[in-house]
């Protein structure tokens, strides 16, 4: 009878150590997992489309224009917000669960009611609230995983599948059907999200070797982390082209636009490997071996995307790239921040990382990719000069490198 209950508590043993080798097993990972999913898939719906919309609804060029710049504005600035309220209160799972319920709200607006002035107020209303989310969905995932946060991006990759699920289906239907249905999908899918974080729990941060590391602008200010940022920033940057103006380029180029959304879909999925691979690499590898690695194969790939130009098999090679450029380079930087700030510092700054390298770098891309494109005839400027801001990001990652050794060597010595 003995050995039988010694058995047991062996069984039992095995089946908790195996859940704890498991992110995704509990309750918890599975609600992170859908929450990056609905999150990403919001993503997947306005980016490629929400212009469409509002060009059915009549508006211009310029008004489009200033439309989507306020989703680079509030990217801005809604993070830093949330953060400082999230760290002092320390309630980061209640601030997710209220974004996504008064973004849901607010977009409801735009069933009734399309005129400009109206659409503007409704889309800062929403998207004020909708990026404040994902910065403490990003700590609130880590401090989970605890000290299994290499496997950050096994749960990260479930955005990445909302995301492709939505341009792929989004587009087939607007293609048939016009899209005049976007505010209505796009309000399943807040509630959605909303529901999702509902069976998200408030993780409890184990104190980590970090938290004795000073005070957060001490650590923001270090050498590494300014470096960091800056070359992350200018990372970002890069994108501008990407983002702006990538499937116009396929049109331009004989390519067509259908077979550039396969594109865009099979760098997602190249992303999706890569944050499964990632944990094995940063195990493997120095953080910033990676990082230099990410910032020349993304170089490579702007002025490679110039170079294919309507070789479509070519092209689908190139932007497989994307999941090192973009898929190995996020992962490395959510690690970086979170191994550099305490514990009770994780929301502001991850919310810092957002804003200044997403935020401050991807409008910073989107302005001056709008500046040198000139209806196409600029573009070989266009990519050159993105590949150039990846390269001066790999040179300050160089420096970034040399000052990770320094403060490795005054670490042991002391």
């Amino acid at each position: 009878m003995w050995r039988f209950q010694r058995l047991r508590c062996r069984c039992k043993n095995n089946r908790s150590a195996a859940v704890t080798n498991q992110p995704l097993s509990g309750r918890q990972g599975k609600a992170l997992a859908a929450c990056y999913f609905y999150y990403f898939a919001i993503l997947g719906l306005l980016i490629p489309y929400l212009g469409v919309y509002f060009s059915e609804l009549g508006f211009d060029s310029l008004e489009i224009g200033q439309l989507m710049s306020i989703l680079f504005a509030t990217r801005m600035l809604a993070p830093n917000l949330w953060a400082y309220l999230a760290d002092r209160y320390g309630q980061r799972v209640r601030f997710i669960q209220g974004g996504s319920l008064l973004a849901a709200l607010i977009f409801a607006i735009s069933l009734s009611n399309n005129t400009f002035t109206t659409l503007a107020w409704v889309l800062f209303g929403y998207t004020f609230f909708w990026n404040g989310i994902l910065p403490q969905l990003e700590v609130v995932t880590l401090a989970s995983l605890g000290k299994n946060s290499h496997h950050y991006g096994r749960i990260r990759s479930f955005g990445s599948a909302g995301f492709i699920a939505l341009v792929l289906m989004a587009g087939a239907w607007f293609e048939r059907h016009g899209s005049a249905s976007l505010p209505w999908i796009g309000l399943g899918l807040f509630a959605l999200l909303t529901l999702a974080s509902l069976w998200l729990r408030e993780p409890t941060p184990a104190a980590r070797p970090s938290d004795q590391h000073g005070s957060f602008l001490a650590t923001l200010f270090t050498p590494s982390m300014v470096l960091f940022l800056l070359a992350s920033t200018l990372l970002q940057a890069s994108y501008g082209p990407y983002y702006t103006f990538f499937v116009l380029y396929m049109a331009d180029v004989g390519v067509g636009e259908t077979l550039a959304g396969v594109m865009v879909a099979l760098g997602v999925l190249a992303e999706i490997g890569l944050f499964a691979l990632a944990p094995r690499l940063l195990a493997r590898f120095a953080l910033a071996d990676l990082l230099l690695a990410v910032a020349l194969v993304t170089a490579l790939r702007w002025g490679l995307t110039w170079q294919m130009q309507g070789s479509e098999i070519g092209q689908l090679c190139v932007q497989a790239l994307h999941g090192i450029s973009f898929g190995l380079g996020h992962a490395c930087a959510i690690q970086y921040i979170h191994r550099s700030f305490a514990s009770h510092d994780q929301g502001k700054a991850q919310a810092i990382y957002a804003s200044i390298a997403f935020g401050l770098g991807g409008a910073a891309g989107a302005w001056l990719a709008g500046v040198s494109w000139h209806n196409g005839s600029g573009a070989a400027v266009t990519w050159a000069g993105a590949a150039v801001a990846a390269l001066v990001a790999m040179v300050i990652l160089l420096w970034f490198k040399q000052q990770q050794r320094l403060a490795s060597a005054l670490a042991t010595s002391s």
